[in-house]
Formats: structure tokens, C-alpha cells, sequence
């Protein structure tokens, strides 16, 4: 094989499976490493390997090294949010040295209306659910999305591919490799997040939606306050609220990371090089697109 294609977050994220692309070593997170069980032998690589949405945040190790080159070009207009908590003792604390006093007023003001309104329950799914359970969860995520949609699936990344996403969810649950965190108002669920765990160091908040009836509550930042507090006491280092540095977003993360394009090529070979070329010549020129249209839009 000339060439191996992979698309790194579906593999390493999506559906919990972790997967690391063959020609990896491994990936790592400061001082975590994700060790690749898979991993291809030298004699197996191809001559180049292109990996597209790969988060700089992580560190990625090729099989072999020594004999290959890599270049890196910036996905453009794609960038993600995170919390890094490694450093913080508390909730409160990474509150108070990372966020606004007003987001921390509000968030107070909305969790003590809801509390006084309703009686409200808080539930982590991880490690322990029963399949009637998590069904029950989905089919309320499913209604909140197409509520808060108008029942456009297509304007809903993870409601497009529902089947895949959802698939072997309480097992996932039970293998602690993902979670629901939910708020129930007087035992209806209205608060609803899907959550992806890695090697207990990433906590991946891969969606959320809520009761559209209950949107005066802020239930959007105590989705985010339940991620936090919950990384914290189970020392999870690091929160990925995942790709799109929205306003919601902004409010709470600490670090904003870039999505990538590494390709790998094999050093002295003529057509691994011309290849490698090609390709970051078309990642470059859908760059420039991106970027000319952005600018159009602007005037």
C-alpha cells in the first residue's frame, strides 16, 4: 500500500473505541500514554500515512520514526475547547481562577431556581446501567435534539448518525469507556450528556441537549458544571468540549487547541515525497478557499 487514509477522532473518540491508527506508536497526553495494541510492524507501513483531524493537544509517536518525515498543516477554521483541571484542588477553585464571577453568579442563581422550582436529582451513568435505563435516557436525548431542532436531523452532527453513536451504549457505560450525565426535574429527565472517556485522562463531552421547556435554567452550564466536577473528583486531567469554540464554551475553557493534518512520508523516496506534496498542496488550497470565503462574508 502506497497510502493509508485515517480520520483520527472518529477512531480515537467516537463510539469509545479507541482506536489508534496501526502506524502509530502511540499517542500521548503530557505525561499519559495511550499505547497502541495494534500497532503495525516497519515492514508494514505504507509509504505515507495521512491522518486528517488529529487535535494538537495530543502527541503522536510514528512507528518508525528514524525513517520517515512529517508534515503538519492546520485544519483551517477547525479549533476545539477544553479544561485543563490537572491543577485545580476543586470545582470551586478552577471556577474562581478560570471563569468570570458573573458565569459563576449566574450558575448559582440557575441551579438554586431549578432547585426551588423542582425537586431536582443530579445522576453520573458510568461503570453501572442497566440496557432499559440507558434506552430510556436516549430516547429523551433523541426527543430534546428534535425538540431543540424543529426535527431537522441533519442540522445535528450526532443526531445524523444516531444508530453509530448510540450503538452498545450501556455496555460502553458498564466498560466505563463512556457515561450519561443527567438533571432530572421532579424524575423527568430534562438534562441529558453523552460523554466519552480515554484511559481515565480525557473526558470528551461529545453531545448534550436539553428539555426545551426548562431553557430559562441555564441547563448548558450545569452540563458543564457536572463535567468539571466530576473530572475533578475522579482526577481525569483534561475536558474536551470538543470541536467549535462557541460563546457557551469560551465561558468555561482554559485552553483553545488546533485540529491538524500530519502526513507521515518515507524519507528517500521520490514518490512518498512527490505524494506527501500533493496532498498538502490540496489541504493547502482548501485552506485558502476557506479563508477567502470567511473574508467575503466579513465585508
Amino acid at each position: 500500500m502506497v497510502i493509508k487514509r485515517n480520520l483520527f477522532l472518529w477512531d480515537f473518540y467516537k463510539c469509545s473505541k479507541g482506536i489508534i491508527p496501526g502506524c502509530l506508536k502511540s499517542v500521548s497526553y503530557q505525561q499519559s500514554e495511550f499505547k497502541n495494541p495494534n500497532v503495525l510492524n516497519k515492514d508494514q507501513l505504507p509509504k505515507v500515512c495521512y491522518m486528517s483531524l488529529f487535535p494538537n493537544f495530543l502527541k503522536a509517536e510514528l512507528v518508525d520514526e528514524d525513517n520517515y518525515e512529517v508534515k503538519k498543516i492546520e485544519h483551517y477554521g477547525f479549533s476545539g475547547a477544553a479544561m485543563l483541571v490537572s491543577d485545580s484542588n476543586s470545582t470551586d477553585d478552577y471556577l474562581k481562577k478560570f471563569t468570570k464571577r458573573q458565569l459563576r453568579v449566574n450558575l448559582k442563581r440557575a441551579m438554586k431556581k431549578l432547585e426551588d422550582a423542582h425537586a431536582v436529582k443530579y445522576e453520573y451513568h458510568f461503570g453501572d446501567i442497566s440496557d432499559e435505563t440507558c434506552q430510556n435516557l436516549l430516547n429523551a436525548l433523541k426527543n430534546m435534539i428534535l425538540g431543540r431542532f424543529d426535527g431537522r436531523v441533519e442540522d445535528h452532527v450526532f443526531l445524523m448518525e444516531w444508530d453509530k453513536n448510540t450503538e452498545n451504549l450501556a455496555e460502553s457505560i458498564r466498560d466505563k469507556k463512556s457515561s450519561l450525565f443527567v438533571v432530572y426535574a421532579d424524575d423527568k429527565p430534562i438534562s441529558i450528556s453523552v460523554n466519552r472517556h480515554i484511559n481515565n485522562t480525557i473526558l470528551f463531552s461529545e453531545t448534550h441537549s436539553f428539555d426545551a421547556d426548562y431553557t430559562n435554567y441555564s441547563l448548558g452550564h450545569i452540563d458543564n458544571y457536572m463535567l468539571l466536577n466530576w473530572a475533578i473528583e475522579n482526577q481525569y486531567p483534561y475536558i474536551d468540549l470538543g470541536i467549535g469554540v462557541f460563546d457557551y464554551k469560551s465561558k468555561w475553557c482554559n485552553s483553545i487547541y488546533d485540529i491538524e493534518y500530519l502526513i507521515f512520508y518515507k524519507k528517500k523516496s521520490v514518490l512518498a515525497y512527490t505524494i506527501a506534496q500533493f496532498e498538502a498542496g490540496k489541504i493547502n488550497l482548501k485552506n485558502t478557499v476557506k479563508a477567502l470565503k470567511d473574508r467575503i462574508k466579513k465585508k
